[in-house]
């Protein structure tokens, strides 16, 4: 038996640098420790990876960078917790 794995059609225009907005819960791996949120309201740059999403923002003046699985990058978008800007 085949399952069909559909991939949302935004996969293939997004630009290889880009901004969003965090509109819903949206979390990340810290490590090999526990998932922490990603602040809702949060306007993030997006930098595309092979297999990953890179967020990163200022948190009180200092960079925070983090990681996403494309798909689940992809999954949060289509749900609306991340609203691409540009």
């Amino acid at each position: 038996m085949t399952t069909a794995i559909q991939t949302p059609a935004i996969s293939t225009a997004l630009p290889e640098r880009f901004m969003a907005r965090i509109e819903g819960r949206v979390q990340h791996r810290v490590g090999d420790g526990p998932t922490d949120d990603i602040p809702v309201g949060l306007e993030v740059q997006v930098d595309v990876a092979i297999a990953s999403m890179v967020l990163s923002w200022l948190s009180e003046g200092q960079p925070v960078t983090v990681t996403v699985a494309r798909d689940e990058f992809l999954f949060y978008v289509d749900e609306g917790s991340i609203v691409i800007l540009s």
